[in-house]
């Protein structure tokens, strides 16, 4: 059931108010993650925009009510304003349109005639991208006025917010359906919901104490703090010694077989530290355990003498276990979701969305963005494998985000749906009689398969938590995350395009003269596109195999959990493991070791106690990496800015 409501929360101030704070989070990314490229504050989660402007807005309302109660927002206006914002932010961000604006682009300007990129920019319609030349030109070059040519963007810019609005309302819909079986029945903990209450001032840490008042949390924070000002400092000055962001292991195998492990890379990620504190242990155990299975097997194949191209497929693995996992989660709430089908007005009444308005939503929603890719050019076949397996990958994130709270958007097998697609037939299979549209269109739309804009599913759940926790009507925090959704893709188009036909798009995000990692990325995509074209790219039946393990571990290790409940080995481990095992491996493997001493010496009141210790080391990192560094880097030399990029999330 919803925690008691107290007051409205989407009011006209706390959404004036939220636009305004997004417009200005929107400039603040224009400078650090475009311009100096100190810090990419919009990848952390939540964005660092969003935590700072939560932080300003409680400043201020401590102010406020010191004059007058009646001028401070109420608690749930704080809570919608600041679910405004955490969908919102994210649409600013280099998973998402900064993703987006090179895919539709590159072909047209990178275009040369060995690479034969204008025959299949050709193909794309007049509304998918801008056709004039100069246009785009002035994009990647900077205009000679800096003025953006809107004409020649509306209509393509208007026909990707349907494409966006469609998906983004049938995410919603997905996560509203599933939020009463995880919460009621499976009793998700949902750490970053407990994190941005905390700091909100909703709920209190251990003890009852407020979280600004913690002792602990503070000590958490300084040891971050400590961490962040010596990298600071050896940016400024490399005499001085630091940890830095991460110590290549790799570095130290340089002979065969023990190179096989190479890349390996210890990386120091605070927040990851913090916040895998509230990670259940099987599940941290099972990160940091199947990676180096993964990297043993690596090893192994070295040993024997087996050479092969991409073993051991560890995205494919990934996209398996994904895929899986939602099958297994469809399974576990099934009584549910028929429950919910039967549900009365009455009976609906505190849900986000009703039950069967929600599932015509999932049904329309998705028919929108199917629709979308056909009339694009997809053939329909095309269209439906490569969304509803996307539609299934984020569900199952959303449920490894409430379940753990991993504090990041990319832990899950980016990229791989949409060579899935393509390597499991065969190229030839999408490209009969020569017509190359629907690989063209698909290529395309490769930035939704490898940027996070499915994910953004996990901030809708725990949005929809925090307002079950913090006494909003959880339609009013819907209501909010669509003004955010919309609000933070037009301030993104409009923050993006200035800035590019101010500066051009290939000095901006690190890069030099070829854009910055977003536009590589599309040029690496549309090269293979164009290969495709020059020669049929053939079905890969190996790692294909491999998919299909990662399936069939995945669910056998569903299984065994049924059926032993203290089984050690978790199914969402294996599948974050086979993601971003690379990056999370290491700092959950510190945090595995502190919190089973923590639990064997001090059992579950230690536990307990010791949490805003931990709250306060991510709190810390986001505040000195993403607040600080984000906001002090952009004042420094170029040169002294390019040494420290921190990359959060």
């Amino acid at each position: 059931m919803q925690s008691h409501v107290s007051s409205r929360g989407l009011t006209i101030r706390a959404v004036f108010l939220g636009l305004i704070l997004l417009a200005l989070g929107n400039i603040w990314v224009r400078y650090a993650s475009l311009i100096t490229f100190g810090a990419n504050i919009d990848n952390s989660v939540p964005p660092g925009p969003a935590l700072a402007a939560l932080l300003v807005v409680l400043i201020a309302n401590r102010g406020l009510s010191a004059i007058s109660r009646r001028l401070a927002l109420r608690q749930a206006e704080v809570l919608v304003l600041y679910g405004i914002l955490l969908v919102g932010m994210p649409m600013t961000s280099l998973g998402i349109v900064r993703y987006f604006l090179p895919s539709i682009t590159a072909l047209r300007y990178f275009a040369t005639p060995e690479n034969e990129f204008a025959k299949y920019a050709d193909l794309l319609p007049a509304w998918v991208a801008p056709q004039d030349r100069v246009v785009v030109e002035n994009y990647y070059e900077g205009s000679p006025t800096g003025a953006v040519p809107w004409e020649h963007w509306f209509v393509p810019l208007l026909a990707w917010t349907v494409l966006f609005g469609a998906f983004f309302v049938a995410l919603l819909c997905v996560a509203s359906l599933m939020r009463r079986q995880w919460v009621e029945s499976d009793k998700l903990t949902f750490p970053l919901v407990t994190f941005n209450l905390e700091v909100a001032g909703v709920e209190k840490t251990e003890g009852g104490v407020s979280f600004f008042r913690n002792p602990l949390m503070w000590v958490g924070f300084g040891i971050s703090s400590v961490y962040n000002l010596t990298n600071f400092a050896n940016a400024l000055n490399p005499g001085i010694k630091a940890l830095g962001l991460m110590y290549n292991l790799g570095g130290l195998l340089t002979e065969s077989p023990w190179n096989a492990m190479s890349p390996l890379y210890f990386y120091h990620r605070p927040e990851f530290v913090g916040l895998g504190y509230f990670v259940p242990l099987e599940i941290l155990f099972t990160i940091w355990a199947g990676y180096w299975v993964l990297k043993l097997e690596q090893l192994g194949a070295r040993l024997i003498g087996w050479e092969m191209p991409g073993f051991p497929f560890e995205m494919r693995q990934s996209l398996g276990g994904y895929l899986g996992m939602t099958l297994v989660l469809l399974y576990m709430g099934r009584h549910q979701l028929r429950a919910l089908w039967h549900m009365t007005a009455t009976q609906a009444r505190d849900e986000a969305i009703h039950p069967r308005l929600a599932i015509a939503g999932v049904v329309v929603g998705l028919g929108v963005v199917v629709a979308w890719c056909v009339a694009a050019g997809m053939v329909p076949l095309m269209a439906v494998a490569y969304i509803v397996p996307l539609t299934m990958i984020a569900l199952t994130f959303s449920r490894a985000r409430g379940e753990t709270g991993i504090p990041t958007n990319w832990a899950f097998p980016w990229a791989e749906t949409k060579d899935t697609l393509v390597d499991l037939p065969g190229s030839a299979f999408w490209s009969r009689g020569d017509q190359f549209r629907p690989l063209t269109v698909l290529s395309t739309l490769h930035f939704f398969s490898r940027g996070y804009f499915p994910e953004i599913i996990a901030y809708q759940l725990e949005n929809l938590e925090m307002a079950r926790r913090g006494g909003v009507r959880m339609r009013e925090m819907v209501g909010g995350m669509l003004i955010g959704c919309l609000a933070g893709l037009v301030a993104a188009y409009v923050m993006h395009l200035q800035a590019f036909y101010t500066y051009g798009a290939n000095v901006l995000e690190g890069g030099t003269t070829a854009g910055g990692y977003r536009t590589q990325e599309a040029v690496i995509e549309f090269g293979g596109l164009a290969g495709m074209g020059r020669s049929a790219v053939p079905p890969n039946p190996t790692a294909n195999l491999f998919g299909l393990l990662g399936a069939v571990v995945t669910v056998g290790l569903a299984a065994l959990r049924f059926r032993y409940l203290r089984f050690p080995i978790h199914p969402l481990g294996v599948c974050l493991a086979t993601s971003y095992g690379y990056l999370m491996w290491a700092p959950f493997l510190t945090v595995w070791i502190v919190k089973v001493l923590v639990v064997r010496l001090g059992g579950a009141g230690l536990y307990r106690r010791l949490g805003p210790l931990f709250l306060g080391i991510a709190f810390g990192h986001f505040f000195m990496a993403g607040m600080v560094w984000g906001a002090f880097s952009n004042f420094l030399p170029h040169e002294l800015f390019r040494r420290l990029h921190i990359d959060i999330g």
